[in-house]
């Protein structure tokens, strides 16, 4: 059986893994990131407008370029999964999961039997082609990436025991949701913050699994890969633009 790492590799060609992070609710955004060479992005349906029908054509829009296809869905729920899966999303990020029960609820939900309970629907879903993949199914089991956010004190202390649930690849720390959670200051409070994902990377590790993150204030992704980290969100659409577009004003009105 592939391993965790093994997996990350063969659908990004690498590891670490740059991916870019994409809220703005349009395909255009998603091809934009494949062109200038992302080996993989997450199509972010927590925060944001991203409704399933525009995150299905972005995730199209990342396989007609051989670009690995995250979705990070907006809660365990079976249906969020299922659809994502159905659009033809490489893996999934899943937010706020604090027990190795809830991690293993979403795994048999993404998997198709025996293993798991997910309907089987494969002529008429984006991610067999609309049934012309015939190898689908019974590859997929096998190939599908499952990452698991910790990002509260409660996912931090199930860290271990979540990262131990056959069929979860990755621990993904988010820390600006942890910060919330343990009255900590993204800007002021880094050093706990790189403590806290020291323990997810020793986690995630012990198991064999791999550690994902995205990046808090101070921190770089030659940082991040160096403390351990698989996957790095390495540019946000929507802060890339934001920025652009307050530099292109800046310069023109100092011109």
């Amino acid at each position: 059986m592939a391993t965790a790492r093994n997996k990350l590799e063969e659908l990004c060609g690498r590891c670490p893994v740059h991916v870019a992070w994409l809220g703005l609710p349009h395909a255009v955004a998603a091809r934009l990131a494949a062109e200038a060479g992302f080996e993989a992005a997450v199509v972010d349906r927590e925060h944001g407008a991203i409704g399933i029908e525009t995150a299905a054509a972005m995730v199209f829009a990342l396989g007609a370029e051989a670009v690995g296809a995250f979705v990070r869905v907006p809660d365990h729920g079976r249906h969020a999964v299922a659809q994502a899966l159905d659009a033809g999303a490489d893996g999934l990020i899943v937010p706020q999961v604090e027990s190795a029960a809830e991690a293993a609820a979403v795994v048999r939900t993404a998997l198709y039997p025996p293993a798991g309970t997910r309907g089987v629907a494969l002529p008429v879903i984006g991610a067999t082609g609309y049934g012309t993949d015939r190898n689908y199914q019974a590859e997929w089991n096998a190939r599908v990436i499952l990452a698991m956010q910790i990002e509260s004190r409660a996912g931090l202390a199930a860290a271990a025991e979540i990262a131990a649930v056959e069929g979860v690849d990755m621990l993904f720390f988010g820390p600006f949701d942890y910060a919330a959670d343990a009255g900590l200051d993204p800007h002021a409070d880094g050093a706990a913050l790189q403590a806290v994902f020291a323990e997810i990377v020793a986690a995630a590790k012990a198991a064999g699994k791999l550690a994902g993150v995205f990046p808090w204030p101070g921190q770089t992704t030659s940082t991040l890969a160096a403390s351990g980290a698989d996957m790095i969100a390495a540019a946000s659409d929507i802060a890339t633009l934001r920025q652009g577009f307050a530099a292109a004003l800046g310069e023109s009105r100092g011109a």
